[in-house]
């Protein structure tokens, strides 16, 4: 089961979203965008924890952009599709009275905040309003509690306190699997617990009979006669555990470290990790034992207190359950909902469950856009969730892209754009090497028809030497740039030809005259360059031929032997170089495709 679809309207920072999903939903997006509004909307619906006086909204939950005083015709609005449900008679149980399409089957939720009918000034107070929850699209269809109970929604919040939780009894996580474990104990297992509660009551018995420890338990009952008399006095001794067999499953408590160590001096990592593996496990049994037929979890930043490695682990398994063993329930029990700043969690997250929220260019509000909307072809959805796992997901926090053939230009472009007066950090804008010339598939991805992300390719002009008989061939470059916006579905062969290539910088790809390290030379940075080379280089000849040559006679120059040179060097540590030696100078030269470049990216991100 999943959400296929979550609809809102006028609630809080929301004023009209409709957004897909896919398995599961990882949400990202900037502060105060609204992703813990998003997951207290799909509450209102589901979470039987929250009492109905919660879902009585108040005036300032209604978006800010309506009209005051709001009208009788303002309502919020939450609606949610499930779907993926009609193999499982439990859940089709549940749901059947609330389809809206019967093949596949679609069940729709919704709730809703509005004016009291039949008010004749409108509404005033707050208690003109009223809520109701109902099933398929009809509103006299009304939801009852089995709904919250069999398909909850659990919350995970952000301030979560997991150590006072597993430490607390009542609240624990490990509660409910020593519950069912003692209720299914048999007659034998149960003799050997009746053997062992004795050999524990005998180990108290000796330890308290200490001089030093009953003097203790002493001391306390005293303290408490002097306090209240001996009439409100209570019965106290001091023991390990209960001496009774049916109590003593219950007394077990987690430790750590061999034993060595209690919950409570746990790191708070550890304390993170071991509650989310019993929550698991507790929803996982909940399931099995028909208390409930599927978990929506809903977490909110899960990332605080793990280590990177961590997060990358856990929350693969939440996302990408292996086929077989333990994750594989975990797949079809739950369904996750999270939102998340760790691009660490977005590195293992399936690409098709990424859920971006942003503010609107046209009015006051959190518009969303989902991968899982976005028709890409599954080789492209293989490459990107790859490029996204080496990259750590960084790049689907960023506001803009700038997409590059190879390091070399991911290590100079943050520096030639601060020349320039553009620090890309503080614009939220990532540079990224795709390690080749493939850009139709990012292109898919962030830009217009994707994520909408203002993005930028950088690539090569690519010039070819002539055929055997002197004919010319295409260069490389303006033929990538055709290719790249047609599979990126961004233009058709009629829009563009490779004689048009230019064309392609109206939609953010941008071509330089030769070659990356060729064009840097000829924007008046040779000087920079020789310095760079000289500095690197251990060759005599390469040193003199630096010199002599073109270090201070921009004019000249030998293409294929500047290339030769830098590889004989290796390009990325060439690259890392020059951005140190720029980055001391006070030149602002620049190729000007990637002035161009920078510009179109910068417009639109401001």
């Amino acid at each position: 089961m999943r959400i296929s679809r979550i609809q809102i309207e006028n609630f809080r920072n929301f004023a009209s979203l409709d957004v897909g999903l896919s398995e599961n939903a990882v949400i990202v997006g900037e502060n105060k965008i609204g992703k813990s509004n998003l997951l207290y909307a799909l509450r209102l619906i589901l979470d039987p924890s929250l009492p109905d006086s919660a879902r009585k909204l108040r005036e300032e939950d209604f978006w800010d952009g309506l009209e005051r005083p709001l009208g009788d015709t303002d309502r919020i609005v939450i609606s949610i599709e499930l779907a993926d449900f009609e193999d499982d008679e439990n859940k089709l149980a549940v749901l059947a009275e609330h389809l809206i399409e019967p093949d596949p089957m679609v069940a729709k939720l919704t709730y809703v905040w509005q004016p009291v009918p039949g008010l004749e000034d409108g509404p005033k107070k707050n208690a003109d309003y009223e809520f109701i929850v109902y099933g398929g699209g009809r509103p006299e269809n009304r939801i009852n509690y089995q709904i919250r109970q069999r398909l909850p929604m659990e919350l995970m919040p952000a301030l979560r306190d997991c150590e006072n939780d597993l430490a607390r009894w009542g609240r624990s996580p490990l509660k409910p699997l020593l519950d069912k474990a003692a209720g299914e104990i048999d007659s034998d297992d149960y003799g050997t617990l009746q053997e062992i509660a004795g050999g524990i009551d005998e180990a108290t018995k000796r330890l308290t009979e200490i001089g030093e420890i009953s003097s203790i338990a002493k001391s306390i009952s005293d303290k408490l006669v002097d306090m209240v008399g001996s009439a409100q006095a209570l019965e106290m001794i001091l023991r390990f555990s209960p001496a009774d067999a049916n109590k003593l499953i219950r007394a077990l408590r987690l430790f750590i470290d061999g034993g060595v160590r209690s919950i409570a001096d746990a790191s708070l990592g550890s304390a993170n990790l071991l509650y989310f593996a019993l929550k698991t496990l507790e929803y996982e049994q909940m399931v099995a034992e028909g208390d409930r037929d599927h978990t929506f979890m809903a977490i909110e930043e899960p990332e605080a207190h793990l280590h990177p490695t961590l997060q990358r682990l856990i929350f693969r398994s939440y996302l990408k359950p292996r086929e077989e063993g333990a994750g594989d329930s975990t797949k079809h029990s739950s369904t996750v909902l999270m939102t998340t700043h760790s691009p660490h969690i977005a590195s293992v997250t399936p690409l098709k469950d990424f859920v971006v929220l942003r503010h609107s260019k046209d009015s006051n509000a959190t518009e969303a856009v989902s991968t899982a909307e976005i028709d890409l072809e599954e080789n492209d959805v293989d490459d990107l969730e790859r490029y996204i796992d080496v990259n750590r997901g960084e790049v689907l926090f960023a506001k803009g892209v700038i997409l590059v053939e190879g390091e070399s230009e991911k290590f100079l472009l943050p520096t030639l754009a601060r020349q320039q007066g553009i620090d890309l950090d503080e614009l939220g804008i990532s540079v990224c090497s795709i390690a080749g010339t493939n850009f139709a598939p990012y292109l898919r991805l962030f830009g217009p028809t994707g994520l909408n992300i203002p993005v930028v390719a950088l690539t090569d002009f690519d010039q070819r030497s002539p055929k055997e008989d002197g004919t010319a061939r295409t260069p490389l470059g303006p033929k990538r740039v055709v290719t790249t916006l047609i599979k990126a579905k961004i233009l058709t062969e009629s829009d563009i030809t490779p004689e048009k290539y230019e064309l392609g910088e109206d939609y953010g790809i941008f071509v330089n005259s030769r070659t990356f390290e060729v064009d840097l030379y000829l924007s008046d940075l040779h000087a920079e360059i020789a310095i760079a080379m000289t500095s690197l280089t251990e060759s005599a000849k390469m040193k003199l031929r630096i010199d002599k040559l073109w270090a201070d006679d921009k004019g000249y120059l030998d293409e294929k032997r500047l290339l030769k040179d830098i590889e004989s060097i290796s390009k990325g540590r060439f690259a890392q170089r020059l951005a140190g030696v720029i980055a001391k100078s006070k030149t602002k030269a620049c190729p000007d495709y990637i002035i161009k470049g920078l510009k179109y990216v910068t417009e639109r991100c401001k």
